[in-house]
């Protein structure tokens, strides 16, 4: 499902093989960017969310966006394997499953379509039409899949810009994996909806979960046949662009989530019941993410108001926050450091990708990610593409797709020509207290003496003229 799984971790483990290929057994620095002509616009995401996939026994990235192309790129190679081509632009991440023992990479595109290929070699398995074409149909947004028990779960937002039949409808369509076939969809809200998520609660029910972009919450039950039946839902108090996190925190399931009222919000997954709530002080407009550090349950999100930030899921308490130099955008990636240490990473405003010690909050390290495609970013439009990390001890590594058009690989340890200098607060208040002594010691008074106007000395007026 979105994120990897239904935490939000976003990490896939991967061990290199004792035996190394010609391209060798680690994963290395590499940035790509796509082909052809780009079509960007404001609103839009350049990239999606990386999804992570180990085939065949080497680490690989499926991920697309505005070029409306899905790329497979083998990290040992430093090579695209595979792309195909679609009509419209990818905005969110793909999903890998199992399909007959081999493995197959789902997603939808603003083609109006679903596509399923080999993701070893790009093969087509089958494509399904969600809805007609219509000559006042003004776009279709499609989110990533979620994957379950031969079914493929997928939201999708469609309008119509007819002023005789002006429809917005926002739906889960339910397909078989096997052949695409459309097995029901159902009208989940009026609106644009976020990707689903599932779980299998404590008595072995599986529950789905969709957000609706009007803050409005649904859990679903599905049915052997035809559209689910809805358990519960709850109403946030503002918008939400991302999708909830699931969690089970000492045998209670959660559902975690953030509007843009600058709330976090924590829900008993098989009631509804509100557990507790959290403010911050701006929007939050992505994902959380939910794990153990050192055996206790944690929740890692960021917000506008530049802040990352670590609560404890059984009450909701901020364990610790971290101020970045950006605004956050990204959902959080929790994953295992080269040394086993917990660490998490998030994409901020000021086009760094910081990895910070899950436990402290101590900024590891961060990477510049370059600048945006456009002259500004307009927030609160879209979910800008997250990352996700492959763990796999020393060579544990970073997959980005940055919103200056380009898809970074980044390595945690060793030299990585994007790592950026990392300063504490500490180190910038010294700095700033260094510069001010500076100029009230040594240049203010330099350019005083510089500027001082000089003073002439006229002759004497003799006594006579008196």
């Amino acid at each position: 499902m979105q994120r990897g799984d239904a935490a939000g971790t976003a990490a896939t483990a991967w061990e290199p093989s004792p035996c190394p290929t010609p391209e060798g057994d680690s994963i290395r620095e590499w940035q790509i960017s796509p082909r052809g002509t780009r079509k960007y616009r404001r609103g839009l995401a350049v990239w999606g969310s990386p999804a992570l996939a180990v085939i065949d026994d080497r680490p690989m990235v499926f991920i697309g966006g505005c070029d409306q192309t899905l790329h497979a790129l083998d990290l040992l190679a430093k090579e695209e394997r595979w792309a195909k081509i679609t009509n419209g632009d990818i905005g969110d991440a793909p999903a890998i499953g199992d399909l007959d023992g081999r493995s197959v990479v789902f997603w939808g595109s603003s083609d109006r379509f679903v596509y399923a290929h080999d993701a070893r070699d790009g093969r087509r398995v089958w494509t399904h039409e969600l809805v007609p074409p219509s000559p006042t149909l003004g776009g279709v947004e499609t989110t990533a899949p979620l994957l379950h028990g031969g079914i493929l779960y997928l939201g999708v937002f469609v309008y119509d810009k007819s002023m005789a039949r002006n429809d917005q409808k926002g739906w889960l369509f339910a397909l078989d994996m096997r052949t695409g076939r459309e097995l029901w969809r159902f009208e989940a809200s009026q609106g644009p909806v976020g990707a689903p998520v599932g779980m299998i609660l404590p008595d072995g029910r599986f529950r789905l979960f969709l957000a609706a972009r009007r803050g409005q919450v649904l859990a679903l039950d599905p049915a052997p046949a035809g559209p689910p039946a809805t358990a519960w839902s709850a109403q946030m108090p503002h918008e939400v662009l991302g999708s909830p996190a699931l969690f089970a925190a000492d045998g209670v399931p959660m559902l975690i989530l953030g509007s843009k009222f600058g709330a976090l919000h924590a829900y008993d997954a098989r009631t509804g019941q509100p557990l507790w709530k959290r403010m911050t002080g701006n929007w939050i407009d992505n994902n959380a993410c939910a794990g153990l550090v050192d055996g206790a349950p944690r929740i890692f999100f960021g917000s506008h108001d530049y802040q990352f930030y670590c609560l404890d899921a059984r009450t909701g308490d901020t364990l610790w926050r971290r101020g970045l130099g950006g605004e956050i955008y990204s959902a959080p990636c929790l994953f295992p450091g080269p040394d086993g240490q917990p660490l998490v990473a998030a994409a901020a405003l000021d086009n760094h990708l910081y990895v910070m010690d899950a436990r402290t909050g101590r900024v590891e390290t961060s990477y510049f990610t370059g600048n945006p495609v456009w002259d500004k970013v307009t927030k609160g439009e879209t979910l800008w593409g997250s990352p996700a990390a492959f763990a796999a001890g020393p060579q544990t590594a970073l997959v980005h797709g940055s919103m200056d058009g380009n898809v970074y690989v980044l390595p945690i340890a060793g030299e990585v020509s994007l790592r950026a200098q990392v300063r504490s607060a500490a180190t910038l208040w010294k700095s700033l207290a260094v510069t001010a002594l500076l100029f009230g010691g040594v240049i203010l008074p330099v350019l005083l003496r510089v500027t001082r106007p000089a003073v002439s000395r006229l002759p004497a007026t003799p006594d006579s003229f008196r």
